[in-house]
């Protein structure tokens, strides 16, 4: 009705219909026919559509690239209603031919940012389990000494308390820490038995936790699955059986996203991490813009569970 409460909903695009779900539940709300859509305003940015000329229904949108898409469709399909016969044929392949040739660079990057952005946490997570599996290949089971266990536990909320995230270590085939959807960690087994103290091993999962937050390891995996898993994963929640079919391989082979130095520094100083002993073990000490914590208070780990971490393999 025209004075209810507006909500936010995430479209489905289907052969011939949108269906807008909850995006806190999933469930579809209602679903419109794509022929009968219609532009009925545009202000400050916010196009809004409805599902018929006298349609209740309205939809706002400010996205420019959904604004795009929706205008490409209405085009295609209003081309179609006006020139039938022998033409129409030809002229809605022109037409797909131009949206594939204007997309084809910008559209799949736009709607893999876009697909991970919007996708709930426990999607994420269970895609964040299948690239894990994948890699699992390559890497062999993450290590799972019981004391080890407890000890990356202990980490992962000396680092976070409110969201700590999963440390895993992996046996072989991984040369750098990395981060997985679902707040997954990581890291060499070799590089965490070879670091000389817990304060450089936190370091090194904390920055990995703030290159997720800054470039979505979502975004690559999705990349990797390609154009059309990702709108199959937009459309239905779920991706291909065999989308993340060696990406593993192509995890090891990536070179890690650059960080913005004062994010660290905002990150240890958060953590009250003592950053130098990461720096050393990087070599690669950016200019110091703020503050960084000298030393770890409370401390990171004890001896105990820091040997544990370093043993987590021995099992």
């Amino acid at each position: 009705g025209k004075d209810a409460q507006r909500r936010e909903v995430i479209i489905g695009l289907r052969d011939a219909t949108i269906v807008l779900s909850d995006p806190k539940t999933d469930m579809p709300l209602t679903q419109w026919s794509l022929p009968a859509i219609v532009r009925i305003s545009d202000v400050a940015g916010f196009v809004t559509f409805a599902s018929a000329e006298d349609g209740l229904e309205t939809l706002e949108i400010d996205d420019p690239a959904m604004i795009a898409a929706f205008e490409t469709l209405r085009r295609v399909i209003d081309r179609r209603r006006r020139r039938p016969g022998r033409l129409r044929g030809a002229l809605i392949a022109a037409a797909a031919a131009a949206v594939i040739a204007g997309g084809a660079i910008w559209l799949p990057l736009r709607l893999t940012s876009f697909t991970a952005a919007r996708l709930p946490e426990a999607a994420r997570t269970a895609i964040g389990v299948l690239a894990l599996g994948d890699l699992q290949k390559t890497t062999g089971s993450a290590c799972n000494a019981h004391m080890g266990q407890i000890a990356a536990q202990n980490l992962a909320r000396r680092i976070d308390a409110i969201n700590p995230p999963q440390i895993l270590v992996m046996r072989t085939g991984l040369s750098r820490a990395t981060a997985l959807p679902g707040e997954m960690i990581l890291l060499p087994a070799e590089l965490v038995s070879a670091v000389d103290g817990p304060d450089a091993l936190a370091g090194i999962v904390l920055v990995e936790m703030v290159r997720a937050r800054s470039h979505d390891p979502l975004a690559d995996i999705l990349n990797h699955a390609g154009f059309v898993a990702s709108l199959r994963l937009l459309s239905s929640g779920a991706l291909p059986n065999d989308a993340l079919a060696g990406y593993g391989i192509a995890l090891a082979a990536t070179d890690p996203a650059p960080l913005d130095p004062a994010l660290l520094q905002a990150a240890f100083a958060q953590a009250k991490i003592a950053a130098q002993p990461y720096f050393d073990l990087t070599k690669d000490t950016p200019t110091i813009t703020s503050p960084v914590p000298t030393r770890s208070d409370p401390i990171v780990l004890e001896d105990a569970d820091f040997l544990g971490l370093q043993y987590i393999c021995d099992s």
